[in-house]
């Protein structure tokens, strides 16, 4: 009896230790995230409930050896309550870009960010952890068996994170995001530093380089273009524009990792192994002599950030945003930076502009402004919204990023400049009962694709702009990016191929 009370004990004890780190950290993740029911909460709590239990393992295998718990405890805690302060002060959420920041940081700035409540905040987040560890030397002295405990705790982990619902999420919460976030941050920086052989080929750079813009769109779907003929007008600035839009557009994917890999490389369907063997277009701009930039808004990904550092320069309009929140977060962010790389491309650039558009939560991606169709979604929730407030939210991105384009082709207007906006993937929106993207409706196939010339490009280039007239209805796979960027920007290349550009003679 003595034994199992001394088992008892040892769970009870790591429950406590979770259970304070939840309340006191984790929760700051969740009480921001927009709700409108009762019910709605519920299922918010339970997914916090969820996490928790994917950390009770880890802290039940630290609370098996007193000094092991003495050593690390307290240490989480007081890093948690850094990450926990800035998330209610600030509203950061601690990325990969975050992370980066810091070990980039010079000692002003770090002077700067101190405070006496985080001195507070940290102050009390020790006491606290050293509490926990003197009452685990004090009342816990000895745990029984402790080899069988950690058989246990190691396979209650092993068993977490093998559930994606939660494992995944949890890797991105306080705390663990404090191992998980610096872990992918140098998996990322391996990727990205590993070497790849330059394109195959013979190369010649155009004697005049024109402005090349190319927007990474995010989730938006063809048919809700005004300019496709969607019965809302979501794009009413671009139509007073001479832009192309291409109605007929095929992604092989249906999420954002793989879809921009495909898009950035040769890839297509008989060597989709390209995307994560071989370098991007990029190159080809930088051998011929293009100054180029990566404007990022959302964060890096292993299968892309390749691509991202082999930019001359990778600016980020945001470093504190991420997919597990739901804090305001638009593309005018972009604006900034790209203002500040433009006047260095008098002659000529590549600017990748990788957009947050119309990911989910919609509603965080457009501004009051926008709100054109109501009633909007009210709960991150999907389930706890209708129809309508789905689709009117969603259309509400589609007229932002019809602003946001206008924005940037009004930057470009005067200049001899190429814009292309391609989305990685489109949407479901209730089809099949579907929502979001990464599942196998059509409309997740058929991202929106929209191109704009200036007319300083369509006087050094005539019959560009008649070409794209010519091919807009036809139907290409996303394959076209690779090929149509480079015969755009007037790159003569051995590996391209004319006739897969979306300016090909037909």
């Amino acid at each position: 009896m003595q034994k199992v009370k001394q088992h008892l004990s040892v769970w009870l004890f790591a429950g406590a230790a979770t259970l304070f780190v939840g309340l006191a950290y984790t929760a700051s993740d969740f009480f921001t995230a927009p709700t409108h029911a009762l019910s709605d909460r519920l299922i918010l709590f339970s997914q916090w409930l969820a996490i928790l239990i994917g950390i009770f393992p880890v802290f039940y295998l630290l609370s098996i050896n007193k000094y092991v718990f003495a050593s690390i405890y307290p240490l989480v805690c007081v890093l948690s309550g850094v990450l926990t302060y800035f998330r209610y002060t600030t509203g950061t959420i601690f990325t990969t870009m975050i992370f980066d920041a810091a070990l980039d940081n010079d000692h002003k700035i770090t002077q700067e960010l101190i405070s006496v409540w985080l001195i507070l905040t940290m102050i009390a987040s020790l006491l606290a952890g050293v509490g926990f560890a003197v009452y685990r030397f004090r009342k816990l002295p000895v745990v029984p068996l402790p080899a069988l405990h950690v058989v246990l705790a190691v396979a209650l982990t092993i068993v977490v994170f093998q559930l994606p619902r939660i494992g995944r999420p949890m890797t991105e919460r306080i705390p663990m995001n404090l191992y998980f976030i610096p872990q992918r941050y140098f998996a990322e920086k391996k990727t990205a530093r590993s070497y790849r052989e330059p394109l195959p080929g013979k190369v010649t750079a155009p004697v005049d380089k024109p402005l090349v813009v190319l927007i990474l769109g995010e989730s938006l779907r063809a048919d809700h273009l005004g300019l496709n003929g969607y019965a809302r007008n979501t794009t009413p600035l671009l139509a007073t524009e001479s832009v192309v839009s291409f109605p007929n557009i095929y992604s092989p994917y249906t999420y954002t990792n793989p879809s921009i890999a495909h898009i950035m490389t040769r890839a297509d369907s008989l060597a989709p192994e390209r995307a994560d063997s071989e370098r991007s277009f990029v190159d080809l701009f930088k051998r011929c002599g293009f100054p180029t930039v990566w404007l990022g808004n959302q964060e890096p990904a292993k299968t892309y950030v390749y691509f991202m550092e082999e930019c001359d320069r990778l600016i980020y309009g945001n470093i504190n945003k991420s997919y597990y929140v739901f804090d305001h977060w638009t593309d005018e962010l972009l604006l900034p930076p790209l203002d500040t790389v433009l006047p260095d491309m008098t002659d000529g650039g590549l600017v990748i502009m990788h957009t947050i558009g119309s990911h989910w939560y919609y509603n965080a991606h457009y501004t009051d402004e926008f709100r054109r169709f109501v009633p909007e979604t009210k709960s991150r929730i999907v389930t706890a919204n209708t129809s309508e407030e789905m689709i009117n939210s969603y259309d509400n991105t589609v007229v932002f990023t019809d602003y946001f384009m206008s924005c940037i082709i009004n930057r470009l207007r005067n200049r001899k400049a190429l814009m292309i906006y391609l989305s990685d993937h489109g949407e479901a929106l209730g089809e099949d009962g579907l929502w979001l993207h990464a599942n196998t409706v059509d409309a997740a196939h058929n991202p929106a694709c929209i191109v704009w010339l200036s007319d300083a490009y369509r006087e050094a280039k005539p019959g560009m702009y008649e070409r794209l007239l010519q091919n807009r209805n036809k139907r290409y796979h996303t394959d076209f990016l690779f090929h149509t960027i480079l015969d755009g920007a007037g790159i003569e290349a051995d590996i391209l191929q004319n006739s897969q550009s979306l300016f090909a003679s037909e």
